[in-house]
């Protein structure tokens, strides 16, 4: 129980109560210095108003009230110090002093009208006495004393108040740094962790630049050519995937020639912007970072909204910070891409290796199951390779490979694999086609190999249940039979 958290009522409470009983307890403890003379009556009266108030203090629900309820407390200061005021002797009392303090309380915690409220009771403090009571305890001279208490009280009250409002000021532009610093390791964090996939990536900046500046959208352009794509889009941006912008009078492009942050208030207005692209795509402000890795342009990463001057230089800053770790991060995801690329591409031929070819197979036999659709496989084996090797050498049975690679490629339909599964063999992935379409593609296989060269091919249709090995098997066993059968006839 003693770990309990202060609740927020009592935390108000606390904050109108401690000012209001130190002032208070000053001025009835002040009475004690000058007993003498004193109206004990008075004095019971501003005790008992005293109490009254600290009860106010500490039981209102400040918290529900308007700010300038809280006014009660420091006014109804100013009423005891009237009253013991009187009780001492009216103007030679000594207690013009302590009129004072709930100005400066006020200053500090209420707003500069709550400030011009209390200096004119504090005014009404010192006049009032000498209207309504007269000499000889407020005699008409003291009217010098009235101006110049009320000049010091607006002077101290209105000081304090600007005081405390650049501190708030400054303690919210720091509580405002401190969020943006947060969002800005929790991007960074964001982005360095993600997938080493590209779009991966791709997706996650521009996801996390949007949240980042608060934009209706954000865009990473990747240059291709003369041109720069959009790779990667959200928000408002979304349908706008794959969108080709000139690299020549667009803001993207003059972002990466002198290699510099840019801020877009209008695009409407500003000569510099390719207006018909940001009309389409609904970027009426923006914030271009260029996206650099070694001094090299890896991209661009802009943030829109649709409203005029809805970023600011601090937006620009935030996006800067991040600019070269993006870069870093679609650097690293596009070298492990080309990696990943690597370890399923055959070097030479540039097709899929056994690997990859292996990998593709399974996943359509997945999908073939799924949607019970037929797929068909087909085992080739270049004759006469080993022959080429050894007559006209390496080279040349490497220049075969890839003449034959060509070919094949050309004559294939667009959603066929063909890899390369060993020195001189060659597989075909045909997914939807049965026996017979199968050997139609063997057919145009064939036809397409260079003048005089032969290749011996094996077909075996998926039948629905059995492994990819077993299906493998039956076409290696189709294709070496056919070899064989080409060694054995006469020529």
């Amino acid at each position: 129980m003693g770990n309990m958290q202060t609740l927020p009522g009592e935390a108000q409470a606390r904050r109108r109560l401690l000012p209001a009983a130190a002032i208070l307890v000053l001025a009835l403890a002040a009475s004690s210095l000058t007993p003498d003379g004193t109206s004990w009556a008075l004095f019971g009266a501003a005790a008992g108003s005293s109490a009254v108030l600290l009860g106010l203090a500490r039981f209102v629900p400040w918290q529900r009230l308007v700010a300038s309820a809280a006014l009660v407390l420091p006014v109804g200061c100013d009423a005891v110090i009237g009253l013991l005021r009187q009780a001492q002797g009216g103007s030679t009392s000594g207690y013009a002093p302590l009129a004072v303090l709930p100005v400066v309380w006020v200053g500090l915690t209420l707003r500069r009208r709550d400030v011009a409220a209390i200096t004119a009771c504090t005014a009404a403090l010192f006049s009032v006495p000498i209207v309504l009571i007269g000499p000889p305890l407020y005699p008409s001279g003291s009217w010098r004393g009235v101006v110049l208490w009320t000049v010091v009280a607006a002077v101290v009250g209105t000081g304090a108040n600007r005081v405390i409002a650049a501190y708030r000021r400054q303690a919210d532009l720091a509580a405002a740094r401190a969020g943006e610093l947060d969002a800005l390791v929790a991007t960074q964090t964001a982005i360095a962790t993600s997938r080493f996939d590209l779009d991966a990536v791709l997706a996650t900046v521009v996801d996390e630049a949007q949240q980042l500046t608060g934009a209706d959208a954000a865009v990473v352009e990747l240059p291709d050519g003369d041109d720069l794509v959009y790779r990667a889009v959200c928000g408002t941006a979304s349908s706008h995937l794959d969108l080709r912008v000139a690299r020549q009078g667009s803001l993207s492009g003059l972002s990466l020639d002198p290699r510099s942050v840019i801020l877009c208030g209008d695009s409407e207005t500003d000569p510099r912007v390719d207006r018909e692209a940001c009309r389409l795509v609904g970027a009426r402000s923006m914030v271009v970072v260029p996206l650099l890795h070694d001094g090299e342009a890896a991209g661009v990463l802009k943030v829109s909204s649709h409203e005029p001057d809805a970023f600011e230089e601090r937006h620009a800053q935030l996006l800067a910070a991040l600019g070269a770790l993006i870069a870093a991060a679609l650097v690293r995801a596009d070298l492990i891409h080309r990696l990943a690329d690597q370890a399923v591409t055959d070097e030479l031929t540039g097709l899929v290796n056994r690997r990859g070819w292996y990998s593709r197979l399974g996943e359509a036999l997945t999908r073939a199951a799924r949607f019970e659709q037929p797929v068909s496989v087909v085992l080739l084996d270049l004759d006469g390779f080993k022959a080429v090797n050894d007559r006209r050498g390496h080279a040349a049975g490497d220049r075969l490979l890839r003449t034959v690679s060509a070919a094949w490629s050309g004559v294939l339909r667009a959603n066929d694999v063909l890899g390369r599964v060993g020195g001189d063999e060659f597989a075909v992935l045909l997914e939807g086609a049965d026996s017979e379409a199968a050997e139609e593609v063997v057919a145009r296989l064939e036809a397409a190999l260079p003048a005089g060269q032969q290749a011996s091919a094996g077909i075996a249709t998926w039948n629905g249940s059995e492994d990819a090995s077993v299906l493998l098997s039956r076409a290696d066993t189709r294709m070496y039979g056919r070899k064989r059968t080409r060694r054995l006839a006469p020529r």
